[in-house]
């Protein structure tokens, strides 16, 4: 797999589920899921996250973990430049610098997105890709993060999150308060678990 300028795109490694486990038995809650995202899922996020992204604007990957969703950014076509993982994991972060060094990554914490970027100076942001484990959160963090995410999203903007259950990540109480729209894709079965990925657009 190469990247849209001819690069190799560096795939998943032994290493990356080696460290992805190892994260797992210390933290499963804060992991989601005991294997790191299927390439089909990782399309398909990044599908939902490219569809009429504005013209360098920068896409927020929140969660980035060991680097999955990231390498199907890149091999959709979104540059370097344009793409800023951010990841609360110190471990995490560092595995992530090592396998993509030409990143701006950031180390911290999702649920204070607006004030992280702003503090890196990282705009405009055109959408943000989560892979967080937002079912598995407690509601004030779910909801911290779902409005930061928003905060910083232009109108029409999307948020783009996966989850292993059968209804929206984002609880409707939610949705209707911050006026998003709410589009749910196909389940991706060759994930494991099977997942599906939601598409949230901030209304103008």
């Amino acid at each position: 797999m190469t990247t849209n300028d001819g690069r190799p795109m560096p795939a998943t490694t032994t290493r990356d589920r080696a460290v992805f486990l190892k994260r797992w038995l210390r933290r499963p809650l804060s992991m989601g899921s005991v294997t790191p995202s299927s390439q089909a899922l990782g399309r398909a996020m990044a599908r939902a996250a490219l569809a009429g992204l504005p013209a360098d604007h920068v896409v927020i990957e929140l969660g980035a973990g060991t680097g999955s969703i990231t390498r199907a950014l890149l091999a959709a076509g979104l540059p370097d430049r344009l793409l800023v993982p951010v990841e609360l994991d110190t471990e995490l972060h560092a595995h992530l610098k090592h396998a993509f060094p030409s990143l701006r990554l950031l180390n911290g914490d999702a649920a204070r997105l607006p004030e992280l970027l702003a503090a890196h100076s990282v705009a405009p942001v055109g959408a943000v890709v989560s892979g967080l484990p937002l079912l598995a959160m407690p509601a004030p963090v779910v909801e911290a993060i779902v409005t930061g995410a928003v905060a910083v999203l232009p109108p029409g903007g999307a948020l783009v999150q996966f989850t292993y259950g059968p209804t929206s990540p984002v609880p409707p109480e939610l949705l209707r308060r911050l006026q998003l729209d709410a589009t749910r894709g196909r389940r991706v079965w060759s994930n494991l678990p099977p997942a599906v990925v939601w598409r949230f657009t901030r209304r103008a």
